[in-house]
């Protein structure tokens, strides 16, 4: 569902219609949300070419409607908005223990809002958008002057850095805080400065709080970690008292149970809008899969060693497989596989067994006797790949059995592993030496490298020269090189020699890169939790294919390279790293397993054999017709389908999301007022503004083939009769300019639902001349060659039933069915968060249809001995739609063979309480189908179209009080709720009557 339509709307925005039902976000607003948040995501992707074009994933898209809906209501009535939230928060604390309550809400809270957001889910692109988003309403509220400037904190140095760059490829004017500042143009540019520069007092090096006001737009990055509980809430606090923040971490979790402060936890748990932490990003199946390891305790030298060169086979293998499967990787985007060696602090020595130990040198002793002692290196290469190393987990198993089935597959030697080893991860190609090289001209750096060869390594440490002594003493050879370059900064670059990366935890932000494929982790204590999730976040982070972020497992219609999972796995390896265990700890708290999360299981299917002898008929616009390239220009004018279907635009929702629910129902209770936009309220609209914003939504649209004249909009506000405005009488009255500015919100959305309109049926009048019949063939994008299921472990019935699957199964919210009448088997239905179906399951609805069809079938064996009957499940966007019923996917396409005549019919299980009434182009399609019916002339085929509601009738909608069930029958509109074989029935003698 990801990308826009032809039109520019985005794709989630249509399935949430079709979802969601609340008398405070009906569909015109929704789309207005819609259009604010496609038009920013635009603008700030629109530069970042490296790739392909970023679409917004849809936990983006949440976060930002969200937003948009939170913005809305704060800009519009903050009173009613606060009474709504402690409404929510005291239905919420009903029958909660004490320790679970959470506090009202008070009216400084609602200012402040916080994204709890996995790394590597596009915290700084939503960021990006929220400063759109926010501008733009205090813009439309006529306020943008009145805030003083847009601040973002970050914890460090280098992530300000890296949020500088990122702010120059969005095209938002952003600098570095300088303490000149920048006068009269303060405020004009996005400020990013270092948490730690913000103190009481004005200092060298620092800046006093009180020197930047307090009617900020406060940008937070993981600021609870850039200082303590209180102090970092007030210094936040006090820059936006009378603006607006918005924060961003992936670890909020982490550091609320780190700080152990229940007022900053109550804070955070109104504060947080949306929540999309590891655990949501992971079972949706973006990021790597992760494999973690720990060796509690390293006095035991042989086990220690052995592991380690576990760690180094582990990655070496990682290389090989980049390495062989590299060109059918290309669309994968994987990037070269890199080694990252963490220890607590670099040059941190500490005593062990009264020794002198620094955890760098530790690696670096480890790398040097790997490399020194080949026959004692090749011994355990070999007792690796035996799968029989005696490294044991808690339960007796073989930590490293089946490791390495890619590295035996190759079948080399251990003496050529040990050799190839030397050429993929040392960048050498004969034995030598370990030089641990002072990069003489770049600061903070030391490379590694095998002899003269190139470097396959980079240590990037604060105080070089005290590691390089700590390495002397250690008996490493050193030596010093003059270099031009930076190795660390050259990582990912193509071209880079460099492997190994080691440094301390600074790597858990203000750095970033898609390469990192193992870890290890020396010595790193329980205290630094957050960091290490932070670190680990680095890692798992996945362009995958088409860079839709997601392991290649997860994404359906494309061809695995053969061992691909080892390159989208994290292997994480920590060599006493005690808070490992607590790190697993959080994996499973997470509601995730620290070892393998789901089973993955293919079922293939099975088409109907010759199906090219029944010559089924279906409908397309024909091939190499596209309306913008060969159509006429249509330019917006007079359209007189309007006169007997208006645009309807209802403005009392919007009015009454700030009358409290008990006033509510009694106004919803009285007739709605409908009236016009008189000459004497178009006086005070501004034209000129609402051609602009007209032609932004035709762009944003990408229709460049519909002209817009100037003159237009105005004459047809000034000809009224082909809307209906559904508005209280006393908002027309000329009371305040608060009104004059809604009047201009009444006219752009009448006009923006006209275009929309006249478009379409442009579109559809061009189409519906070039549509034809075309016979069905197997290669149709309707047919589904398999299904991949995935199970959480959690669902072990289900797992072991799709083990042994022979035919069909139903276990739990899983079924796996037949209907030999479908024109492919099996059908698939799903209904729980740990099961996840590709392509989509059947939802309940059509599940429902089809065991109905299904049982009528073989129920009425009579009934059909004169008949063929065949189904086909019609899939969106790559099945068939009907532009002329706004982009109608039926969901199933139904055929009956009699008496040499076709009878072809388009249904749709559906809710129908969010469709625009009797009028909406999907129910009126029972008409237009039979009008193309006519046109395309062919009397051996017969179309029809039904709408199967789910929804029951006496539930109320539209059609409340207006219309009877018969009348709806009349429209090809049947209640399932009837029951469905009746409804079927129903359904097959009108198709034949």
């Amino acid at each position: 569902m990801e990308g826009y339509d032809e039109e520019n709307v985005s794709l989630f925005h249509k399935q949430i219609v079709l979802r969601l039902h609340h008398e405070l976000l009906p569909d015109e607003l929704l789309l207005a949300h819609d259009a604010n948040i496609v038009r920013h995501w635009q603008r700030i992707t629109e530069r970042r070419t490296e790739g392909p074009q970023l679409y917004m994933k849809y936990f983006q898209y949440l976060a930002l409607l969200f937003t948009e809906i939170y913005l809305d209501r704060y800009f519009s009535d903050r009173e009613a908005l606060l009474e709504a939230l402690n409404r929510h928060v005291a239905t919420f604390n009903t029958g909660k223990a004490a320790g679970d309550l959470v506090p009202a809400f008070t009216p400084d809270l609602l200012n402040k809002l916080a994204f709890w957001m996995a790394t590597g889910s596009g915290k700084t692109l939503l960021m990006h958008c929220n400063i759109l988003q926010f501008q733009d309403y205090l813009s439309r509220k006529g306020d943008a002057k009145s805030l003083n400037r847009v601040i973002l904190l970050t914890p460090n140095e280098g992530l300000s850095s890296q949020h500088l760059g990122e702010f120059e490829k969005s095209g938002i004017d952003a600098e570095l805080f300088q303490k000149e500042g920048r006068g009269l143009f303060a405020g004009q540019a996005v400020e990013i400065v270092d948490i730690y520069k913000l103190r009481e007092d004005q200092g060298e090096k620092t800046v006093a709080i009180d020197a930047f006001e307090g009617n900020n737009l406060v940008l937070v990055d993981e600021g609870h970690r850039g200082a303590g509980g209180e102090e970092w809430m007030g210094t936040r606090n006090r820059l936006c008292e009378d603006g607006f923040s918005f924060e961003y971490s992936a670890t909020f979790g982490q550091a609320m149970k780190a700080a152990n402060k229940q007022a900053l936890t109550d804070e955070y748990a109104r504060c947080i809008l949306f929540d999309y932490s590891y655990r949501y990003f992971y079972r949706d199946g973006y990021g790597k899969d992760y494999r973690i390891l720990n060796l509690p305790a390293d006095d035991d030298d042989e086990k220690r060693r052995l592991y380690l060169t576990a760690s180094l086979l582990t990655f070496y293998q990682q290389g090989r497989v980049y390495e062989e499967e590299r060109q059918k990787l290309v669309p994968f985007l994987l990037e070269a596989p890199l080694w990252v060696f963490v220890g607590a602090k670099v040059n941190a020595v500490r005593t062990d067994n009264k020794r002198q130990v620094s955890d760098v040198v530790d690696i670096l002793l480890f790398l040097d006797e790997f490399i020194r002692d080949r026959s004692r290196s090749i011994a355990d290469i070999k007792r690796l790949v035996s799968g029989n190393t005696g490294l044991l987990d808690t339960t007796g198993r073989d930590i490293f059995a089946q490791s390495f089935a890619f590295l035996v597959g190759l079948g080399l030697t251990e003496d050529g592993i040990f050799a190839d080893i030397l050429r993929t991860v040392f960048n050498a190609t004969s034995d030598a030496s370990l030089h641990v090289e002072d990069l003489k001209g770049v600061e903070g750096e030391i490379a590694l490298r095998l002899g003269d060869h190139e470097p396959f390594g980079v240590i990037n440490v604060g105080d070089a020269s005290k590691l390089l002594k700590l390495c002397d003493v250690a008996g490493l050879t050193v030596t010093d090189k003059e270099f031009a370059g930076s190795l660390f900064q050259q990582i990912d670059k193509p071209g880079s020699t460099v492997r190994m990366l080691i440094g301390s935890k600074k790597f858990t932000e203000g750095w970033s890169s898609w390469r990192v494929s193992t870890m290890g982790l020396m010595h790193v204590g329980k205290s630094e939790g957050a960091e290490i999730i932070q670190l680990f976040g680095r890692g798992v982070r996945l362009k995958g294919h088409g860079f839709g972020l997601k392991r290649s497992g997860h994404v359906t219609g494309i061809k695995r390279p053969a061992h691909i999972g080892v390159l989208e796995t994290l292997n994480v390896l920590g060599v006493r790293a005690d808070y490992m265990q607590q790190f697993r700890q959080y994996l499973e708290d997470e509601g995730l397993s620290p070892d393998k999360e789901n089973e993955e299981f293919t079922i293939a299917t099975v088409a109907l054999g010759g199906l090219e002898k029944k010559k089924l008929r279906t409908i397309r616009v024909m091939e190499g017709v596209d309306f913008k390239r060969d159509g006429p220009k249509p330019a917006l004018g007079p359209l007189d389908e309007l006169k007997l279907h208006p645009i309807v635009v209802n403005w009392y929702p919007r009015l009454q999301a700030a009358i409290a629910k008990e006033l509510r129902a009694d106004a919803d209770k009285a007739a709605q007022n409908e009236d016009k936009l008189t000459a004497a309220h178009l006086a005070y609209i501004d034209f000129d503004a609402i051609w602009f914003d007209l032609y932004r939504f035709k762009n944003e649209r990408a229709w460049y083939n519909f002209d817009l004249p100037r003159e237009t909009p105005q004459t047809l506000m000034e000809t009224p009769v082909w809307y209906r405005l559904y508005i209280p009488p006393e908002e027309l009255e000329f009371g305040s300019f608060d009104r004059f500015r809604r009047w201009q919100e009444i006219a752009l959305a009448l006009l923006t639902k006209y275009c929309d309109r006249f478009y379409k049926q442009s579109k559809a009048a061009f189409e519906y001349d070039h549509m034809e019949y075309h016979e069905l063939t197997p290669g149709d994008p309707n047919f589904v060659d398999e299904y991949k299921i995935l199970v959480e472990q959690s669902e072990a019935t289900v797992i072991a039933a799709l083990r042994n699957i022979k035919d069909e199964l139903d276990v739990g919210n899983l079924r796996v069915f037949r209907f030999g009448s479908h024109l492919y088997n099996p059908l698939v239905y799903a209904r729980s968060g740990l099961i996840e179906v590709r392509p989509v399951a059947l939802n309940d609805g059509e599940r429902d249809f089809v065991l109905g069809l299904k049982a009528y079938f073989e129920k009425n064996t009579t009934y059909f001995n004169d008949k063929e009957m065949y189904l086909l499940r019609n899939r969106s966007r790559t099945g068939i739609g009907f532009f002329e019923a706004g982009n109608f996917y039926p969901d199933f396409i139904l055929w009956l063979l009699t008496g040499g005549k076709q009878y072809v019919t388009f249904v749709d299980p559906k809710g129908i309480r969010n469709l625009d009434g009797p009028e909406d182009r999907k129910i009126r399609f029972h008409k237009t189908i039979k009008e193309l019916e006519t046109k395309l002339g062919d009397p051996q085929v017969v179309l029809y179209s039904f709408i199967l509601s789910v929804t029951p009738f006496a539930q109320g909608g539209w059609w409340t009080g207006s219309l009877t069930k018969d009348e709806m029958k009349a429209r090809n509109v049947l209640f399932m709720e009837d029951g469905i074989e009746p409804v079927i029935d129903n359904m097959l003698r009108h198709m034949l009557k």
